[in-house]
């Protein structure tokens, strides 16, 4: 039974402000929690079979020498005495990992073999089979089935969408790799991996080998390992084999089973992209700099530079791939779904493959760069691990990178570079123009300069003449008269398109520097360097997020959250507004790339 789908309500009886208690024989007052909790006990008898002489409510939990505080909402018992819980419900907490919580310590101090948790719209089903150790379920036992019952094969058809990946991973973190001495990505990435392959290597119809059995721990460990050494062998270049997880087989199981049930090929991206966001240490990100970019920005830039199928685009500051997986999704809604129609997927995957292009040199963010590209269209081939700077990186390669990532190569490159940090060492240094202000011949190398400077200069090197850029810098690279060399060095290199200034709670909570976003066009071979042109410019006044970081999400006239098609809550923004007027001023100033 799916506590959600199946909450019956067509048995519920209900006067005035009451409802009818068909446990207690009573009428009580029709609180929302009394809704979900009668709803409940009626797919309990109805979908599950059992009698209500086994079923009690606000059921007390000794838990040691005293009771709980709170009483348990719905157990039911193995038999009618109702001395011995078999599955004890909670509805309606607060929060999931709250809820969750409270119903594991219920099923450790009974010592019922199952549990759920249900706040109306998501549910959590759980199976104990030692103390502290869970596995999750995909649906609770009728009244005279068994976990051999409840544990049938998973075909892939059975895959359900990803509501919310990052609660799961908070879910695990808390309570499995609390004490393992494991990270969440370290933990959860691989299996991850390894499910993603299991996917990939299933018809509609086949049974999944990812997922849990009535086999003992240890022979079901050892068969999620050789799913993961089966998608290294095709995925190689993603993750090695010492990348396996260090856990002990029955945590090894409560993170399968929290996943099992879940399709993650060509899942929704922002639902995966917030869990990896997650998972990734944001302190090590904040010392590097290094931040997500958030999304309505990632599809504002791809938006106004509007790439092509026929052009090649590429981040080298790329982190989880966001710009490339957004040109990816754009690329495929404009030209090629309309072209090619019901062979959409074949072109897809062969644009992907064969002109995005990224780099980083945080070996996670790598792979997590090269799993979002999988999921997105398997457009990990030229997703590489190096430094974009260091020029030592760049030498005696035998990845292929020297081959397919040259100088003066793309059509368009969009990136967020990490702000943290100066570089000082003279081997990089000395490679870049702006070390010199602009100009070797008449100035003495810099002892050092922030990384986001370089990157200015490194991108430009990359893109072919004509080629367009969005990158995001700390404003004062744009404003501050220290910097005039660097503003002087870029209207030398390209055209300014745009400047779109973010607001200061956009990078939050990680750091409060103030953005913006440059649009360049690199000035043509043949053509004449314009000294007077206009520039859109443009500033971003709803935030996103707010002081503390967190997203503002759009409400309608009653208050509740507005959400799109998926049923995903809104940020409310104003980039979609700010990318629509850029491509007006475009059109108005024959730009090539939105000439029509």
């Amino acid at each position: 039974m799916s506590l959600v789908k199946y909450q019956r309500t067509d048995s519920l009886q209900e006067k005035e402000d009451k409802i009818y208690d068909v446990v207690r024989q009573r009428w009580v007052r029709a609180t929302q929690e009394e809704k979900v909790r009668q709803a409940l006990v009626a797919s309990i008898t109805k979908d599950l079979g059992y009698p209500l002489e086994r079923i009690a409510e606000e059921v007390p939990i000794k838990m040691g020498s005293t009771y709980a505080s709170k009483k348990a909402d719905v157990v039911i018992f193995t038999d009618k005495t109702k001395e011995i819980p078999h599955i004890i419900f909670e509805s309606k907490k607060p929060s999931r990992k709250d809820g969750v919580e409270q119903l594991k310590s219920y099923i450790n101090a009974t010592g019922a073999p199952y549990g759920a948790w249900t706040n109306g719209t998501e549910e959590v089903i759980l199976f104990r089979k030692d103390p502290n150790i869970f596995e999750y379920l995909t649906r609770l036992p009728a009244v005279s089935e068994d976990i051999d019952d409840v544990k049938q094969p998973i075909r892939k058809t059975d895959l359900r969408p990803i509501e919310n990946l990052k609660e799961m991973v908070q879910d695990v973190e808390n309570t499995v790799l609390a004490n393992a001495g494991v990270s969440a990505f370290d933990g959860l990435f691989p299996l991850i991996f390894a499910k993603l392959w299991d996917e990939f290597d299933k018809g509609p119809d086949d049974i999944m080998e990812f997922r849990t059995t009535t086999s003992s721990p240890q022979d079901q460990a050892r068969r999620f390992r050789s799913i993961f050494l089966k998608a290294i062998g095709k995925w190689g270049d993603v993750l090695y084999e010492n990348d396996w997880p260090d856990l002990s087989p029955e945590a090894l199981l409560t993170i399968a089973s929290a996943l099992q049930e879940y399709r993650f090929s060509h899942a929704d991206l922002d639902i995966i992209d917030a869990a990896f966001e997650y998972m990734i240490n944001p302190e090590q990100k904040a010392d590097k700099g290094q931040f997500f970019t958030p999304r309505p920005i990632v599809r504002m830039a791809v938006k106004m530079l509007n790439p092509k199928p026929n052009e090649l685009a590429i981040d080298p500051a790329c982190g989880p791939c966001g710009f490339m997986i957004h040109a990816l999704r754009w690329v495929t809604d404009d030209y090629i779904k309309p072209k090619y129609g019901v062979e959409w997927e074949a072109h897809r995957t062969d644009y992907a493959r064969s002109n995005l292009f990224a780099i980083d040199f945080d070996s996670r963010l790598v792979k997590v760069a090269k799993s979002m590209m999988l999921i997105a269209g398997d457009g990990r081939t030229h997703v590489y691990k190096v430094n974009s700077l260091d020029p030592r990186e760049w030498r005696n390669r035998t990845d292929g990178l020297l081959s397919v990532i040259t100088d003066e190569k793309f059509d368009v490159l969009m990136t967020n570079p990490p702000f943290a940090g100066n570089i000082s060492q003279p081997e990089i240094l000395g490679t870049f123009d702006l070390a010199y202000k602009g100009d070797p011949t008449k100035h003495e190398r810099l002892n050092r300069l922030t990384r986001d400077v370089l990157f200015i200069e490194r991108c430009l090197r990359f893109l072919k003449p004509g080629g367009r850029m969005a990158i995001v810098l700390p404003q004062g690279n744009l404003n501050n008269t220290t910097a005039a060399y660097i503003r002087r060095f870029v209207m030398d290199k390209a055209r300014i398109l745009a400047v779109v200034g973010m607001h200061v709670n956009t990078f939050k909570p990680f750091t409060g520097t103030k953005t913006s976003v440059l649009f360049l066009q690199k000035w043509h071979l043949e053509g004449v360097k314009l000294d007077d042109y206009p520039i859109f410019m443009a500033v971003n006044e709803k935030s996103l997020k707010d002081n503390s970081g967190n997203y503002i999400f759009a409400r309608g006239p009653d208050g509740k959250p507005l959400k799109d098609e998926q049923g995903r809550p809104i940020i409310e923004h104003d980039l979609n507004e700010i990318a629509d007027a850029f491509i007006e001023f475009a059109k108005e100033q024959s730009l090539d790339f939105w000439r029509e």
